[in-house]
């Protein structure tokens, strides 16, 4: 569930390309003015799975001179299940139903640099609201599909060929793979363990129902061991592991009241695999589970972030 009082944000880089070899640099303010454009058309929406589901840029904000764009981006689901609420003193259940049309709903701000990073010219730094249900395989694929629906009738002449191509930009997003698995870790409380073997079944690869066998095996610690003997008890593990067949390593963990977990193929170097930054903001006057506009708050200790 998520906390009115505290977010965790995710720091990514977007990289932003044409999608043509032969086509000019895209300056991303171009980029946004054509995001503004479809935002101000009210068009900047996609919806998904027989239209159950929707996602949509619900608010958006761009001021040249503070070189940020923010944008919240809101997603609701008719599948998912009706809130339920429990009265503390007796556990009584009070559950309130969706109206016709309508779907549970999470907002996520997004805090965009609009300068590129240093050493590059397309890779833009981002700050990402974590929330459940949206995702970087969720917000990828829908400012991909923002992006085609705002250049959907742009093109450009070669200069090499002098045939004209539809333009539009590319977007890749990036993970900001700044800490390693002992900063991660710094001042976590380890929760358990798991080796995963996963294989296909011989002869059963064109079977269209059942395609993949999973083994687990699942350690639980007894004793919370400092940095040296995280190091050490990783490499163990991760040396049995590779010994018995086991192909990744899941680490479960607690930190600052949030539970996580992190992925380890049993044939990576631990210690020097980089991972997502994550950065805590603390929200004192509060924030809701769907925000219907950019939180001025939030928008201000996110920039400070960035």
């Amino acid at each position: 569930m998520l906390s009115n009082l505290e977010r965790w944000v995710a720091v990514h880089e977007f990289k932003i390309k044409p999608s043509h070899d032969e086509a000019d640099f895209l300056p991303f303010t171009d980029v946004v003015n054509k995001l503004k454009t479809l935002f101000d058309n009210k068009e900047a929406y996609k919806m998904y799975n027989t239209d159950t589901r929707a996602i949509r840029i619900s608010d958006f904000r761009f001021e040249p001179a503070d070189d940020c764009l923010t944008m919240l981006i809101q997603l609701s689901d008719k599948r998912v299940a009706n809130p339920v609420f429990a009265d503390l003193s007796n556990g009584t259940l009070r559950e309130e139903p969706k109206l016709e049309g309508e779907g549970v709903a999470v907002s996520a701000h997004f805090v965009i640099k609009c300068t590129p990073t240093q050493h590059s010219a397309d890779h833009y730094k981002v700050l990402v609201e974590c929330v459940p249900g949206l995702t970087k395989s969720v917000f990828e694929p829908f400012l991909s599909a923002m992006f085609r629906k705002a250049y959907e009738n742009e093109e450009f002449k070669s200069k090499l060929s002098g045939k004209v191509y539809k333009l539009r930009p590319v977007l890749e997003v990036l993970s900001y793979a700044s800490e390693t698995l002992e900063e991660s870790l710094l001042g976590s409380r380890l929760q358990g363990l798991r080796l995963i073997s996963t294989s296909r079944v011989d002869g059963m690869d064109k079977n269209p129902y059942t395609h993949v066998v999973e083994k687990s095996l699942k350690l639980k610690v007894v004793k919370q061991p400092g940095a040296a003997g995280k190091k050490r008890l990783f490499a163990s593990i991760r040396k049995r592991g590779e010994a018995e067949g086991y192909n990744k390593l899941i680490i479960s963990f607690s930190k600052d009241g949030k539970q996580s977990s992190i992925d380890i193929d049993v044939k990576d170097d631990a210690a020097t695999k980089l991972f997502t930054k994550l950065e805590k903001i603390i929200l004192p006057d509060g924030i809701k589970q769907c925000e219907p506009s950019i939180l001025d708050d939030m928008e201000e200790r996110m920039k400070k972030v960035l």
